[in-house]
This record gives structure tokens, sequence and C-alpha cells, in this order.
């Protein structure tokens, strides 16, 4: 199963690219929460402290598509440092501001400075990988170790950022994501030899067709995938203390997140014969019906095994929405494209948080698991409408 990613990163360049990607990834998963365990341990305020780390969140979201529409055009590499320098500055500014107890603006407007600014290095290392293999098998099974990497930061990044934050000092947390932020940044900046070069505004870019509906809807399943993902985490912790076992939460949460990076292993070493298209749809019934059982559940050990289940439904439908992109754009909007679908899961998470703790005061953590879903039954609805109605008539797949 692993012999086509050691094939991978033994081409020329994909390991070191693929290494500092990860680093440079570090802080999606570290920024939010160690903006909620530092603002809450020294304001005493949950509501400011999740408040501020959202505003990081949204600005993140909001700025992706803009990034990558200049990355297309001008390349990754300028970008990569001043956002690097630019992200990290903001997140120590942040830090000064909750020392000297500055106004609460200010820490809106910093958050916003360092979530905007983070380069959305998701989208160009799969740039990357596009422009060192070209579109087909091969592909694919980058975007699946790409996945693969997701899950391995967001594994790791809470565990990190909230043993830091509690054993050294609240402000650790974030310093460190901060740190691991402009190291990884500035060291994909300088691997030049895999920057997919800039096509400028003269060389097509803005000649080259973007299929938005086409787009539109991909980024609203990425929006309902985010929301799965909000929801269920905040449910889960609420089930688990209901319970009498808060302390499993994080337990249960890991092994969901590892049954995503297992399949995501899986399914990028299968050569796939079924049209990109059917697999998404298939991707997200398949996870609806793995989230139907979720209201039943009554231990806690059941609720680890239900979502592991349901993880390993994540990766393969996510790098189904990434695949789908890769056909569908054509590569002079890639980057741009890519950006849009992350955005869509970004914005996916905040809304799946409300909606599933709204859900768990009115009914309980069982009932609650109703929310994710029906989210899930909302994705498949629209691949469906996707496949149906908005392919584009004009691919750009080569198998």
């Amino acid at each position: 199963m692993l012999k086509p990613y050691v094939y991978l990163l033994r081409r020329p360049g994909a390991g070191a690219f693929f290494s500092a990607a990860l680093v440079a990834r570090m802080p999606i998963s570290m920024t939010g929460l160690g903006i909620v365990i530092l603002i809450a341990r020294e304001s005493g305020s949950y509501g400011l402290a999740g408040a501020v780390s959202g505003v990081a969140v949204i600005a993140g979201a909001v700025t992706g598509p803009i990034q990558g529409r200049l990355v297309d055009r001008f390349g990754q590499r300028l970008l990569l440092i001043v956002g690097s320098l630019v992200c990290t500055v903001g997140l120590a500014a942040l830090l000064i501001a909750v020392k000297a107890d500055a106004p609460t603006w200010l820490l809106y407007v910093l958050a916003f400075v360092a979530g905007g600014t983070r380069p959305q290095v998701g989208s160009f290392v799969r740039a990357r990988w596009n422009h060192l293999l070209g579109r087909g098998r091969a592909l694919q099974t980058a975007f699946a170790l790409e996945a693969v990497g997701d899950e391995v930061v967001f594994i790791v990044g809470p565990v990190l950022v909230t043993l830091l934050a509690t054993e050294l000092s609240p402000y650790a947390g974030l310093a460190v994501a901060g740190v691991l932020g402009v190291a990884g940044g500035l060291w994909l900046a300088f691997l030049r030899d895999s920057d997919p070069p800039g096509r400028g505004k003269a060389n097509g870019h803005e000649k080259a067709p973007m299929p938005w509906v086409s787009i539109a809807l991909l980024s609203l399943i990425g929006l309902g995938l985010g929301a799965t993902l909000g929801g269920a985490e905040v449910i889960t912790v609420a089930f688990a203390t209901e319970k009498g076992q808060a302390s499993m939460a994080g337990v249960v949460l890991a092994v969901w997140a590892f049954g995503s990076l297992l399949a995501g292993l899986w399914y990028g070493s299968v050569h796939w014969r079924a049209p990109v298209e059917r697999r998404l749809l298939i991707g997200t019934i398949v996870l609806a019906i793995t989230l139907a059982p979720l209201p039943w559940v009554d231990s806690v050990w059941l609720l680890g095994v239900v979502l592991f289940g349901c993880g390993m439904t994540l990766a393969p439908t996510m790098v189904a929405v990434t695949a789908c992109v890769e056909e569908w754009v054509p590569p002079e909007r890639l980057t741009e494209a890519l950006t849009w679908t992350v955005t869509g899961i970004l914005l996916g998470v905040a809304p799946g948080n409300a909606a599933a703790g709204h859900a768990v005061d009115l009914w309980g953590p069982s009932d609650a698991f109703w929310v994710p879903f029906a989210v899930g039954i909302a994705c498949a609805l629209i691949a469906a409408v996707s496949i149906a109605f908005a392919r584009p008539k004009t691919t750009f797949a080569h198998n």
C-alpha cells in the first residue's frame, strides 16, 4: 500500500517540498485552539476566545481565493515569504496585546491579520504536485498523500498546542505555531525548482475560463464536510462529558482522524477506473450512511468505533473533491480553484460548531448527531447535482 507513496517522494524535489509544506501547515491546526486557550486563560471569557479565534478562521477563508489568484499569476515564492513573515508578526503582536490587556477591537484586528496572511499551503503544495507530475493517476495518489498530510497535521497540532499551553505557558502554543509557520513557509519558498511558474496576465491567465458554477457546488460540498467535522467534534466532547468520560473525547477524535488517515493511504494506492465524479458521489453517500448510526450510540467506546468508520470516508471524499477541481479547471487557474474548496471547508467549521452546540442544548448529545447526518445527506445531494448539471463540457484529465 505504501509503495506508490515511496515512489512519489523519490521524485526530484518531492520529499523536500512535501516535508516543508507539512511543517508550514502546522499552524492551521494550532492557531485557533491556541487562541482559545490563551484568551480564555488570560481573560476568563470563552466567548471572547471563541470570537477572536473565529475571526482568524474567517480571515483565512476570505483571503484564500485572493492568494490563489495571485499565486497563479505570479508564482508562490513572494507570497510565501511575505505571508509567512506577516502572519508570524501578527501572532506575536496578538500575544503582546493579550499580555498587555489591550482593547478587544485590537485583538480582532490582529487575529484577522494573522489568519488572513497565513499562506494557503495546502493549495500551494497540491499545485506543486500538478507541476511535477502532470495530470493523471500519479497526481491522484499525490492528492491522497496530501490528504494524509492534512490528517497528520490535525492529529499532532492540537495535541502539541494543548501540551505547550498547559505545561509551559498559555503563550507557548501560539509562539511555537508562529515559529513553525515561518520556518516551513520560508523553507517552501526557497525550494524554487518545484514552484510552478506564474503565468501572468499576458500569458493567458485572464483568458482561461473558470467554471464558476462547478466550483461553487464543489465548495458547497467542502462547506458540508467542514460543518460535519466541526459539528461532530463539538457533539463528541458533549457526549463524552455526559457519560462522565470527558478525557476520552480527544482520544475518540484522534481515532476518527486516524481512520481518515488510513483510508487516505489506501485510496491513493488504488488505480481507480471509475470516473472521479462517480467516486465523489459514492464518497458522499457512504459518508452519510456511516453518520446515520451516531444518534443510537450509547457508549464512548462504541462512538469511537463508529467515528472510525466515518473517518474512513472523509479522506477519500476530500480527495475526490480535489480531483474534480483538477479535472474541471484549466491549469492556469488551478491554485485559485483549490483555494475556493479549502475556503468552503474552513467556512463550514464555525457554523457546524454553532449548530451542533445549539442542538446539544436543545436535544442532548445523542439526538444532536442528527445534525451532521443531515449535512451528510445534503453533501450527497449536492454531489448528485454537480455531476448531473454542473460538470464542465471541457475537462483536463489525462489518464
